[in-house]
Protein backbone atom coordinates (compact mmCIF):
# COMPACT_ATOMS: atom_id res chain seq x y z
CA UNK A 1 0.00 0.00 0.00
CA UNK A 2 1.37 3.42 -0.94
CA UNK A 3 2.23 5.94 1.75
CA UNK A 4 -0.23 8.73 2.49
CA UNK A 5 0.30 11.97 0.61
CA UNK A 6 -1.76 14.36 2.72
CA UNK A 7 -3.04 14.48 6.29
CA UNK A 8 -6.00 16.50 7.53
CA UNK A 9 -4.37 19.16 9.68
CA UNK A 10 -7.10 21.63 10.68
CA UNK A 11 -10.79 22.35 10.34
CA UNK A 12 -12.45 25.75 10.43
CA UNK A 13 -15.96 24.79 11.54
CA UNK A 14 -18.73 27.30 10.95
CA UNK A 15 -16.43 29.29 8.67
CA UNK A 16 -19.50 30.80 7.00
CA UNK A 17 -23.14 31.12 7.99
CA UNK A 18 -24.27 29.12 4.96
CA UNK A 19 -22.94 26.79 2.24
CA UNK A 20 -19.37 27.44 1.11
CA UNK A 21 -19.15 27.13 -2.68
CA UNK A 22 -15.63 28.40 -3.39
CA UNK A 23 -12.09 28.39 -2.04
CA UNK A 24 -9.09 30.06 -3.66
CA UNK A 25 -5.52 30.53 -2.45
CA UNK A 26 -3.63 33.81 -2.54
CA UNK A 27 -0.58 32.88 -4.67
CA UNK A 28 2.68 32.59 -2.77
CA UNK A 29 1.03 32.95 0.65
CA UNK A 30 -0.57 30.88 3.40
CA UNK A 31 -3.81 32.76 2.81
CA UNK A 32 -7.06 31.21 1.64
CA UNK A 33 -10.21 33.00 0.44
CA UNK A 34 -13.66 31.46 0.72
CA UNK A 35 -17.15 32.48 -0.36
CA UNK A 36 -20.63 31.12 -0.93
CA UNK A 37 -24.30 31.73 -0.28
CA UNK A 38 -23.84 34.06 2.73
CA UNK A 39 -22.72 36.98 0.49
CA UNK A 40 -19.26 37.50 1.99
CA UNK A 41 -15.67 36.69 1.00
CA UNK A 42 -13.49 35.73 3.94
CA UNK A 43 -9.69 35.65 3.99
CA UNK A 44 -8.07 33.09 6.30
CA UNK A 45 -4.59 32.45 7.63
CA UNK A 46 -4.16 28.77 6.71
CA UNK A 47 -1.48 28.24 9.35
CA UNK A 48 -3.53 29.52 12.28
CA UNK A 49 -7.10 29.17 11.01
CA UNK A 50 -7.77 32.77 11.99
CA UNK A 51 -9.75 35.19 9.84
CA UNK A 52 -7.75 38.08 8.38
CA UNK A 53 -10.42 40.10 6.60
CA UNK A 54 -13.79 40.17 4.89
CA UNK A 55 -15.13 41.58 1.63
CA UNK A 56 -18.82 42.37 1.30
CA UNK A 57 -20.78 44.63 -1.03
CA UNK A 58 -24.31 43.32 -1.37
CA UNK A 59 -26.94 40.91 -0.10
CA UNK A 60 -26.65 38.25 -2.80
CA UNK A 61 -24.96 34.85 -2.86
CA UNK A 62 -21.50 34.74 -4.43
CA UNK A 63 -21.44 32.38 -7.41
CA UNK A 64 -17.75 32.70 -8.30
CA UNK A 65 -14.40 33.54 -6.69
CA UNK A 66 -10.97 34.11 -8.25
CA UNK A 67 -7.65 35.70 -7.31
CA UNK A 68 -5.19 37.08 -9.85
CA UNK A 69 -1.74 35.58 -10.43
CA UNK A 70 -0.06 38.42 -8.49
CA UNK A 71 -2.24 37.83 -5.43
CA UNK A 72 -3.35 41.46 -5.31
CA UNK A 73 -6.94 41.31 -6.58
CA UNK A 74 -10.05 39.28 -5.82
CA UNK A 75 -12.80 38.80 -8.41
CA UNK A 76 -16.35 37.79 -7.46
CA UNK A 77 -19.63 37.15 -9.26
CA UNK A 78 -22.93 37.41 -7.42
CA UNK A 79 -26.59 36.65 -7.97
CA UNK A 80 -27.23 40.39 -8.43
CA UNK A 81 -25.49 39.93 -11.84
CA UNK A 82 -22.49 42.04 -10.82
CA UNK A 83 -18.79 41.29 -11.17
CA UNK A 84 -16.64 42.93 -8.51
CA UNK A 85 -12.88 43.41 -8.28
CA UNK A 86 -11.32 44.00 -4.86
CA UNK A 87 -7.81 45.19 -3.93
CA UNK A 88 -6.14 42.93 -1.33
CA UNK A 89 -2.59 44.19 -1.87
CA UNK A 90 -2.34 45.89 1.52
CA UNK A 91 -2.65 44.45 5.00
CA UNK A 92 -6.15 45.83 5.58
CA UNK A 93 -8.27 43.31 3.65
CA UNK A 94 -11.54 45.20 3.96
CA UNK A 95 -13.28 47.85 1.93
CA UNK A 96 -15.28 48.41 -1.21
CA UNK A 97 -14.67 47.07 -4.74
CA UNK A 98 -12.32 48.98 -7.01
CA UNK A 99 -14.39 47.98 -10.05
CA UNK A 100 -18.02 46.86 -10.38
CA UNK A 101 -19.41 45.55 -13.66
CA UNK A 102 -23.17 45.22 -14.11
CA UNK A 103 -23.08 42.22 -16.44
CA UNK A 104 -26.85 41.86 -16.82
CA UNK A 105 -29.08 38.90 -16.00
CA UNK A 106 -27.08 35.62 -15.84
CA UNK A 107 -24.15 37.14 -17.74
CA UNK A 108 -21.65 36.54 -14.97
CA UNK A 109 -22.39 33.26 -13.24
CA UNK A 110 -18.71 32.36 -13.17
CA UNK A 111 -15.89 34.86 -13.71
CA UNK A 112 -12.12 34.56 -14.02
CA UNK A 113 -9.15 36.86 -14.52
CA UNK A 114 -7.41 36.35 -17.87
CA UNK A 115 -3.66 36.52 -17.30
CA UNK A 116 -2.10 38.94 -19.82
CA UNK A 117 1.52 39.94 -20.30
CA UNK A 118 3.02 42.95 -22.04
CA UNK A 119 2.51 46.65 -21.46
CA UNK A 120 -0.02 46.97 -24.28
CA UNK A 121 -2.08 43.90 -23.35
CA UNK A 122 -5.58 44.80 -22.18
CA UNK A 123 -6.27 43.11 -18.82
CA UNK A 124 -9.40 41.01 -19.21
CA UNK A 125 -12.09 39.32 -17.16
CA UNK A 126 -14.05 36.38 -18.58
CA UNK A 127 -17.60 35.59 -17.43
CA UNK A 128 -20.02 32.79 -18.31
CA UNK A 129 -23.70 33.09 -19.17
CA UNK A 130 -26.81 30.91 -19.33
CA UNK A 131 -26.84 31.11 -23.16
CA UNK A 132 -23.64 29.30 -24.14
CA UNK A 133 -21.62 32.52 -24.37
CA UNK A 134 -18.48 33.68 -22.55
CA UNK A 135 -18.15 37.45 -22.30
CA UNK A 136 -14.81 39.25 -22.10
CA UNK A 137 -14.61 42.53 -20.17
CA UNK A 138 -11.90 45.12 -19.68
CA UNK A 139 -10.49 44.76 -16.16
CA UNK A 140 -9.59 48.47 -16.30
CA UNK A 141 -12.87 50.05 -17.39
CA UNK A 142 -15.49 47.31 -17.08
CA UNK A 143 -16.42 47.70 -20.74
CA UNK A 144 -17.48 44.58 -22.62
CA UNK A 145 -14.85 43.79 -25.25
CA UNK A 146 -16.16 40.71 -27.12
CA UNK A 147 -17.90 37.35 -26.85
CA UNK A 148 -16.94 33.71 -27.32
CA UNK A 149 -19.88 31.66 -28.56
CA UNK A 150 -20.26 27.89 -28.14
CA UNK A 151 -23.22 27.90 -30.60
CA UNK A 152 -25.20 25.89 -28.02
CA UNK A 153 -27.54 28.00 -25.82
CA UNK A 154 -26.78 26.13 -22.60
CA UNK A 155 -26.11 27.35 -19.06
CA UNK A 156 -22.33 27.55 -18.56
CA UNK A 157 -21.68 27.09 -14.86
CA UNK A 158 -18.05 26.05 -15.19
CA UNK A 159 -15.28 28.38 -16.43
CA UNK A 160 -11.48 28.41 -16.36
CA UNK A 161 -8.70 30.51 -17.87
CA UNK A 162 -5.27 29.00 -18.47
CA UNK A 163 -2.32 30.29 -16.42
CA UNK A 164 -0.54 31.37 -19.62
CA UNK A 165 -3.57 33.49 -20.58
CA UNK A 166 -4.00 31.83 -23.98
CA UNK A 167 -7.02 29.58 -23.43
CA UNK A 168 -10.49 29.69 -21.92
CA UNK A 169 -12.49 26.55 -21.10
CA UNK A 170 -16.19 26.46 -20.30
CA UNK A 171 -18.89 23.85 -19.70
CA UNK A 172 -22.19 23.33 -17.91
CA UNK A 173 -25.57 21.90 -18.81
CA UNK A 174 -24.94 19.04 -21.21
CA UNK A 175 -21.84 16.91 -21.53
CA UNK A 176 -19.67 19.13 -23.75
CA UNK A 177 -16.54 21.06 -22.74
CA UNK A 178 -15.47 23.95 -24.99
CA UNK A 179 -11.96 25.31 -25.40
CA UNK A 180 -11.31 28.76 -26.91
CA UNK A 181 -8.20 30.59 -28.05
CA UNK A 182 -8.18 33.99 -26.32
CA UNK A 183 -6.27 35.87 -29.03
CA UNK A 184 -8.39 34.79 -31.99
CA UNK A 185 -11.64 34.21 -30.13
CA UNK A 186 -12.07 30.96 -32.05
CA UNK A 187 -13.14 27.66 -30.54
CA UNK A 188 -10.11 25.37 -30.78
CA UNK A 189 -11.76 22.11 -29.75
CA UNK A 190 -14.68 20.44 -28.01
CA UNK A 191 -14.46 17.55 -25.56
CA UNK A 192 -17.46 15.24 -25.29
CA UNK A 193 -16.32 12.42 -23.01
CA UNK A 194 -18.80 13.08 -20.20
CA UNK A 195 -22.38 11.77 -20.20
CA UNK A 196 -23.93 14.40 -17.92
CA UNK A 197 -23.60 18.03 -16.82
CA UNK A 198 -20.05 19.31 -16.23
CA UNK A 199 -19.60 21.06 -12.88
CA UNK A 200 -15.93 22.04 -12.90
CA UNK A 201 -13.11 22.81 -15.35
CA UNK A 202 -9.54 23.74 -14.42
CA UNK A 203 -6.13 23.90 -16.11
CA UNK A 204 -2.83 22.42 -15.06
CA UNK A 205 -0.14 24.87 -13.94
CA UNK A 206 1.62 24.60 -17.32
CA UNK A 207 -1.68 25.16 -19.23
CA UNK A 208 -1.29 21.93 -21.24
CA UNK A 209 -3.94 19.82 -19.48
CA UNK A 210 -7.59 20.39 -18.61
CA UNK A 211 -9.36 18.65 -15.72
CA UNK A 212 -13.15 18.32 -15.80
CA UNK A 213 -15.66 16.99 -13.25
CA UNK A 214 -19.23 15.95 -13.89
CA UNK A 215 -22.57 14.74 -12.60
CA UNK A 216 -21.68 11.43 -14.28
CA UNK A 217 -19.37 10.83 -11.26
CA UNK A 218 -16.29 11.02 -13.47
CA UNK A 219 -13.17 13.18 -13.50
CA UNK A 220 -11.59 13.46 -16.93
CA UNK A 221 -8.20 14.69 -18.05
CA UNK A 222 -7.80 16.25 -21.50
CA UNK A 223 -4.81 17.38 -23.54
CA UNK A 224 -5.50 21.08 -24.16
CA UNK A 225 -2.77 21.31 -26.82
CA UNK A 226 -4.10 18.68 -29.21
CA UNK A 227 -7.74 18.42 -28.16
CA UNK A 228 -7.50 14.76 -27.18
CA UNK A 229 -8.70 12.80 -24.12
CA UNK A 230 -5.96 11.68 -21.74
CA UNK A 231 -7.53 9.78 -18.81
CA UNK A 232 -10.72 9.03 -16.85
CA UNK A 233 -10.91 8.66 -13.06
CA UNK A 234 -13.77 6.74 -11.40
CA UNK A 235 -14.45 6.27 -7.70
CA UNK A 236 -16.92 8.86 -6.41
CA UNK A 237 -20.48 7.75 -5.65
CA UNK A 238 -22.13 11.06 -6.45
CA UNK A 239 -21.81 14.13 -8.64
CA UNK A 240 -18.23 15.42 -8.71
CA UNK A 241 -18.50 19.14 -7.98
CA UNK A 242 -14.86 20.23 -8.07
CA UNK A 243 -11.54 18.89 -9.35
CA UNK A 244 -8.14 20.56 -9.57
CA UNK A 245 -4.65 19.41 -10.53
CA UNK A 246 -1.71 19.60 -8.12
CA UNK A 247 0.84 22.26 -9.23
CA UNK A 248 3.34 19.47 -10.04
CA UNK A 249 0.84 17.77 -12.36
CA UNK A 250 1.26 14.51 -10.45
CA UNK A 251 -2.08 14.48 -8.62
CA UNK A 252 -5.70 15.60 -8.90
CA UNK A 253 -7.91 16.49 -5.93
CA UNK A 254 -11.68 16.17 -6.18
CA UNK A 255 -14.76 16.86 -4.06
CA UNK A 256 -18.20 15.33 -4.44
CA UNK A 257 -21.81 15.17 -3.32
CA UNK A 258 -20.77 11.90 -1.65
CA UNK A 259 -18.99 14.10 0.99
CA UNK A 260 -15.53 12.72 0.11
CA UNK A 261 -12.32 14.44 -0.90
CA UNK A 262 -10.16 12.18 -3.07
CA UNK A 263 -6.59 12.49 -4.29
CA UNK A 264 -5.74 10.73 -7.55
CA UNK A 265 -2.37 9.67 -8.93
CA UNK A 266 -2.29 10.88 -12.54
CA UNK A 267 0.39 8.44 -13.73
CA UNK A 268 -1.29 5.43 -12.11
CA UNK A 269 -4.82 6.58 -13.07
CA UNK A 270 -6.01 5.60 -9.60
CA UNK A 271 -7.22 7.04 -6.29
CA UNK A 272 -4.42 7.12 -3.73
CA UNK A 273 -6.44 8.31 -0.74
CA UNK A 274 -9.89 9.37 0.41
CA UNK A 275 -10.61 11.95 3.12
CA UNK A 276 -13.90 11.90 5.03
CA UNK A 277 -13.78 15.05 7.15
CA UNK A 278 -16.90 16.63 5.59
CA UNK A 279 -20.44 15.66 6.58
CA UNK A 280 -22.15 17.07 3.49
CA UNK A 281 -21.41 17.78 -0.17
CA UNK A 282 -17.92 19.10 -0.97
CA UNK A 283 -18.29 22.04 -3.33
CA UNK A 284 -14.67 23.13 -3.62
CA UNK A 285 -11.14 21.74 -3.53
CA UNK A 286 -8.08 23.89 -4.21
CA UNK A 287 -4.31 23.56 -4.03
CA UNK A 288 -2.02 26.21 -2.65
CA UNK A 289 -0.30 28.10 -5.48
CA UNK A 290 3.07 29.72 -6.10
CA UNK A 291 3.45 33.32 -7.18
CA UNK A 292 6.03 34.90 -9.43
CA UNK A 293 8.10 35.81 -6.37
CA UNK A 294 7.43 32.94 -3.96
CA UNK A 295 7.58 29.24 -4.89
CA UNK A 296 5.41 26.84 -2.91
CA UNK A 297 7.17 23.49 -3.23
CA UNK A 298 4.87 21.48 -0.93
CA UNK A 299 1.39 22.96 -1.38
CA UNK A 300 -1.42 22.56 1.11
CA UNK A 301 -4.90 21.44 0.04
CA UNK A 302 -8.19 23.04 1.06
CA UNK A 303 -11.76 21.80 0.80
CA UNK A 304 -15.11 23.35 1.69
CA UNK A 305 -18.78 22.64 1.24
CA UNK A 306 -22.35 22.42 2.34
CA UNK A 307 -21.44 21.73 5.98
CA UNK A 308 -20.09 25.30 6.22
CA UNK A 309 -16.63 24.11 7.18
CA UNK A 310 -13.19 24.47 5.61
CA UNK A 311 -10.75 21.59 5.93
CA UNK A 312 -7.00 21.98 5.44
CA UNK A 313 -4.59 19.19 4.54
CA UNK A 314 -0.81 19.25 4.99
CA UNK A 315 1.54 17.48 2.57
CA UNK A 316 3.41 14.45 3.91
CA UNK A 317 5.33 13.25 0.85
CA UNK A 318 3.93 15.39 -2.01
Amino acid sequence: MSAALYAASAAIDGAHEDDIWHTCWVPGKHQLASAGSDEVVKIWNAQTGEGEGELKDGEYAITSLDIDAQGTQVLTSSMDHKLRVWDISNSAVNGKPTLTIDAGAINGWKSRFVHRTGEDAEPLIASSTDRGVVKLWSARTGKQMRELNTSRPKFLYALATSPDGKKIACAGVGSHVYLFDVESGMMSCTFSGHSDNVRSVSFSADSTLLVTASDDKQIQLHDARYGSPAATFLGHYGWVLSAEMHPSGMYIASGSVDTKVKIWDVAQRSCTETHSQHSQAVWSVSWQKSSGDVAVSRPMLASAGEDRSINLYDPLLA
